[in-house]
């Protein structure tokens, strides 16, 4: 029994020495926070291969699409992917960059391409007959030539645009910025550019027969020799518009003022239409309304 005690209270004669509970607890955390390190990283791994290697990999729309979208591709690339994703019908182009293609004559009649950025786009003698490009834009885009009849380009902006001689018969151009465009001879007969901002435009030569300018901003524009038979020009802004030669008393809507202030300031000149000379002559010996 001595013995026994005399064990039991000597301290140099104790169990071999084991790690404490804390040090393993906090061994057993490092691991566990090593391996959630590791899940995360191949994680990452997967999501940049999906959205890098996976879609340039990829067959058809998704792929396309992705050429359009991303930075890096070629503009023959870019232009193949475009056509390929119109034939087959999509209509999703918020994310894609057309910009400055080169689109010259390319049949797109009927297309929809509602919201599509072609800023810079050569579009010259395109057919884009009723396309959906509502909410996009043509900004600085050469239209020179383009079919653009019964169209449909509400809210578009086509800022400083080429228009010469394209024809947008029926469009529908409500709301539409366009501002500064070079709209030689373009014919816009019956179209719609009701509440447009047309601030600057050049107009010469242009068919606006039958179009709809109600509330149109026509500020500084140019109509010289332009064709405005039946045109609706209700509440539009005519300040320092220049209507040389152009047959603007065919129009309608304009009040007494605005057409007292066009007949001192644009009869029409020898260099107009000889009908248009007569036509003139015979409203001018009409007095005009009182205001």
């Amino acid at each position: 029994m001595l013995i026994a005690t005399q064990r039991r209270g000597n301290p140099y004669m104790s169990e071999p020495s084991r790690p404490s509970l804390s040090v393993v607890a906090r061994a057993t955390q490092a691991v566990a926070v090593l391996g959630l390190i590791a899940v995360a990283l191949l994680a990452v791994t997967g999501w940049r291969r999906a959205t890098t290697v996976g879609p340039q990999a990829g067959e058809g729309r998704e792929r396309d699409f992705w050429v359009l979208c991303q930075p890096g591709f070629m503009p023959d690339e870019r232009a193949a992917a475009l056509r390929a994703l119109v034939a087959a019908g999509n209509r999703e182009w918020r994310a894609a960059n057309v910009s400055g293609l080169n689109l010259a004559g390319w049949a797109l009649a009927g297309a929809d391409l509602q919201g599509a950025q072609f800023l810079r786009a050569n579009l010259a003698g395109a057919d884009l007959t009723g396309a959906k490009l509502s909410g996009g834009s043509l900004e600085l885009a050469d239209l020179t030539g383009a079919k653009l009849d019964q169209a449909a380009m509400v809210e578009m902006r086509l800022l400083h645009a080429v228009l010469r001689g394209a024809t947008l018969r029926g469009a529908v151009l409500r709301a539409c910025r366009l501002a500064q465009i070079e709209a030689d001879n373009a014919d816009f007969s019956g179209a719609d550019l009701s509440e447009a901002d047309l601030v600057m435009a050049r107009l010469p030569g242009a068919k606006l027969v039958g179009a709809n300018l109600t509330g149109a901003k026509l500020e500084s524009a140019v109509f010289q020799g332009a064709d405005l038979a039946l045109a609706r020009l209700d509440g539009a802004d005519l300040r320092d518009a220049d209507f040389t030669d152009a047959n603007w008393w065919t129009a309608r809507g304009l009040t007494t003022k605005q057409l007292a202030m066009l007949k001192a300031k644009f009869p029409p000149t020898a260099a107009a239409p000889q009908a248009w000379q007569d036509e003139f002559a015979r409203w001018a010996e009409v007095p005009l309304p009182s205001p």
